[in-house]
C-alpha cells in the first residue's frame, strides 16, 4: 500500500516517500513511495501527516499497489 497525495489548491498529486517530524517527503514515482504493509500502518501515517498540519492543504488517499 501507498499513500497518494493530493493538493486541494493546484490539484498537484504524488506519493509519501518519507515522513519526517513537521513535512512529507514527495516522490512523483510510484515506485519510489513509502510501501506500508498493511492499511493500520498507512492509517498511522495518515495521523502522523495530520497532526504535523500537512492535512492542511493536502488530502491523503491510501492506494492499493493492485490499483497501478
Amino acid at each position: 500500500m501507498k499513500i497518494k497525495w493530493t493538493n486541494r489548491w493546484s490539484g498537484e498529486t504524488g506519493f509519501i516517500k518519507s515522513i519526517e517530524s513537521d513535512h512529507f517527503v514527495n516522490t512523483y514515482e510510484l515506485a519510489e513511495g513509502c510501501n506500508y504493509k498493511c492499511r493500520r500502518d498507512a492509517d498511522k501515517a495518515i495521523k502522523q501527516l495530520v497532526d504535523c498540519g500537512e492535512a492542511t492543504n493536502n488530502d491523503f488517499e491510501i492506494v492499493s499497489m493492485k490499483r497501478w
